[in-house]
């Protein structure tokens, strides 16, 4: 009895991973070829750029100057620095960019991104009448071209929608490695889900919400991922959240392992966290309503376990090396499985990564470092124990310290076409 639960364990878990695994990969098979734009929108509204930092003095004044750069009439949108908890000059660097100030300190006021996102928000509302909030950190920069496109998704009939990230800092050898990833994802992960009418995934910034969604889908005060818990809990609302590529929004990645590992063992507490907390109702919203966008939430919020199922797959099917293993099987007796299997492996670790840089003419460099990135895969195992040995109230703040300001960028990046074929 003992052997029979050891072999459907081990056959569940390779169904899993050999399951979502082909769902993925046919998934992507859009992303090699491009899609059309939002036409460019007639009606302009008015935005909220949100912008929260607790003691970004050296990065914020770059990040409120992007902004106060947008080709967007400037009296259509404000900018609010949502200082929570500083101690040093963030609220003077940003207020000298040009940046409105709201204080997220004070008695009763407990520090966390989560909650100064809940609170500013709620102020702003007060502040003024704005049609949608954009979200972005200290350490980004938004392109000229950000609030134009995202004006063109919101009246296309979006209500939530994610930007085309890329990485503004690609002087060190890891976050050329990073960098490189971006541009891959965005090709073969954001841009077949949006053109496939699923849902993007949320990154933190170049965020945009209408002002309705805002006001009925509130921060989480608690998550450490506020995006991700956002993400998966608009999916579970029915909320679809659309992907701009010409909304392009720059982060800075980690130059150091030390940075990397306390920026990714966040996010991995943090999405074990969230699939706790989602995975559950994204199923059942999926197997009740037949909703293929809940469906691929929770299978992508599923996601966060793949590393211990493979881990524990692993290890039950040499307990069970004597029975019945489904992918042994079909290695075995489909007619052409042995190089379907090899195929099935190089196209997302060589090919796909290939094609993705070449289109996207990522420069010699990027192409080159992506191919590292097995190298990071070693981290895993303690990345993921450490996950899951650090409580809900870790933080593991990253610091930022990359000096690069838009003009750097926009300089070696033109500026987007919003209309037409991308």
């Amino acid at each position: 009895m003992g052997k029979m639960i050891i072999t459907v364990l081990s056959n569940l878990a390779q169904v899993f991973l050999f399951a979502s695994g082909l769902f993925y990969l046919f998934l992507s098979f859009r992303g090699l070829w491009r899609g059309r734009a939002p036409a460019p929108a007639a009606r302009r509204r008015r935005f909220a750029l949100l912008l929260p930092a607790h003691n970004e003095e050296g990065v914020v004044g770059l990040a409120v100057e992007s902004l106060a750069r947008l080709d967007y009439p400037r009296e259509l949108y404000s900018i609010f620095v949502v200082a929570d908890h500083c101690t040093d000059d963030t609220m003077k660097v940003a207020a000298g960019a040009g940046a409105i100030i709201l204080d997220h300190s004070g008695p009763g006021m407990k520090a966390g991104k989560g909650r100064a996102l809940k609170w500013a928000t709620e102020k702003v509302f007060d502040w003024g009448e704005y049609d949608a909030l954009c979200y972005f950190d200290a350490d980004s920069l938004a392109h000229p071209g950000f609030l134009s496109a995202m004006n063109d998704s919101l009246e296309a009939g979006a209500e939530a929608v994610q930007g085309r990230q890329l990485a503004k800092n690609t002087g060190k050898l890891l976050a050329k490695i990073l960098a490189a990833g971006h541009i891959v994802s965005n090709r073969f992960f954001q841009l077949p889900k949006q053109e496939l009418g699923l849902s993007a995934t949320l990154h933190g910034k170049g965020m945009c919400f209408t002002a309705g969604i805002a006001r009925k889908h509130p921060w989480d005060e608690t998550c450490l991922t506020e995006d991700l818990e956002m993400q998966m809990r608009l999916i579970r609302n029915g909320v679809r959240i659309a992907w701009n590529r010409e909304a392009l929004v720059y982060d800075e990645e980690p130059e150091t392992l030390s940075q990397y590992l306390t920026r990714t063992i966040r996010w991995t507490r943090g999405s074990l966290d969230t699939a706790r907390r989602h995975l559950p109702g994204l199923l059942a919203r999926a197997l009740r309503r037949g909703d293929i966008r809940a469906f691929e939430g929770g299978l992508y919020s599923a996601q966060t376990y793949r590393f211990a199922v493979a881990c524990a797959g692993a290890g039950l099917l040499w307990f069970s090396r004597d029975s019945f293993n489904l992918v042994v099987w079909l290695y075995q007796n489909l007619p052409g499985m042995e190089h379907t299997m090899k195929l099935l492996s190089l196209l997302p670790l060589l090919l796909y990564p290939a094609v993705a840089l070449l289109a996207e003419r990522a420069s010699p460099d990027l192409v080159a470092a992506y191919f590292l990135q097995p190298a990071l895969g070693v981290l895993r195992l303690p990345v993921f124990v450490a996950g899951v040995l650090r409580g809900t109230d870790f933080w593991g703040r990253t610091e930022h310290t990359s000096r690069v300001a838009i003009t750097d960028l926009v300089e070696r990046q033109p500026l987007p076409d919003n209309g037409g074929t991308r």
